[in-house]
């Protein structure tokens, strides 16, 4: 398991460049996913976990975008999806990348014959946008439709896809999906996602993760749990929460202070 370790190690050093970053710019950011999960159940990363996720609210992220490229150092790039993979498409996750260790990882193996040179077997942070979610149930359900959608049109301009990831009439829609989308240009495509995205106006009492992987974009979270900000311990170091981590991690898995069965303690992304 050197690898794992080698990747955690990776991840603690990046995590440490975006948390000094951001307290320079005053961008907040919240510690996300599995990687909270690590702190909170933890007070490190999950011995099996290879990667951090960190979300921010729509308006932070555009803060964090502009933040200029100087400000990375030697050692990261700050570079999204469409950055990433120029001419082909992997997912609509911007990235925090760190360009100085590698670590043999199959992250971009979907489209790695487009992914930039610096990036290949990097560890790196992604970035989540939490949206404005309807407060209709129903509504976001046809928006969550809508966005499935046009990934699965993007799909069609990967490397290849494994079909065998899905199964009954899921797999159908996917490749129909995929086929289609191959009419269009990736650029509309990225467009009409992030058109999408930010199409809810007004104000609303809830957020989605907009941009999170497709089979997970229909969680909805209460704004009032991200107003507030904590510091939650990993190993040595302390990065930013939301005060109501326990609702936001409850939602996104349920009882998450359970470990999953031992044939799932496995890394998603490094190889080992």
């Amino acid at each position: 398991m050197d690898n794992l370790k080698k990747a955690q190690e990776a991840n603690r050093y990046t995590m440490r460049k975006l948390h000094e970053v951001c307290h320079k710019y005053g961008i907040k950011y919240y510690y996300d996913s599995g990687a909270l999960i690590g702190a909170v159940r933890h007070k490190s990363f999950v011995p099996w976990d290879d990667d951090i996720d960190v979300a921010f609210t729509r308006e932070e992220y555009e803060k964090i975008l502009a933040v200029p490229a100087e400000e990375w150092g030697e050692d990261f790039v700050l570079v999204t999806s469409k950055e990433l993979t120029p001419g082909g498409f992997l997912d609509y996750t911007t990235r925090l990348v760190n360009v100085r260790d590698e670590v043999p990882v199959k992250t971009f193996d979907k489209c790695i014959s487009k992914c930039l040179d610096k990036c290949r077997n990097r560890m790196c942070i992604d970035f989540f946008i939490l949206d404005n979610a309807y407060d209709s149930d129903f509504k976001q359900k046809i928006l969550k439709t809508r966005l499935t959608f046009v990934y699965g049109m993007a799909m069609g301009h990967r490397d290849s896809i494994d079909l065998s990831e899905y199964s009954g009439i899921s797999k159908v829609v996917v490749a129909v999906l995929a086929a289609v989308g191959k009419l269009f240009s990736l650029n509309y495509l990225y467009r009409r996602y992030e058109k999408l995205s930010r199409s809810v106006k007004g104000s609303t009492g809830r957020y989605f993760y907009s941009n999170y992987p497709i089979n997970l974009i229909g969680i909805t979270l209460k704004k009032e749990w991200f107003k507030d900000i904590v510091s939650v311990q990993v190993d040595d170091d302390y990065f930013d929460a939301p005060a109501c981590f326990d609702e936001v991690l409850k939602a996104q898995y349920g009882d998450y202070m359970q470990l999953p069965p031992v044939e799932k303690q496995v890394p998603d992304h490094v190889i080992v």
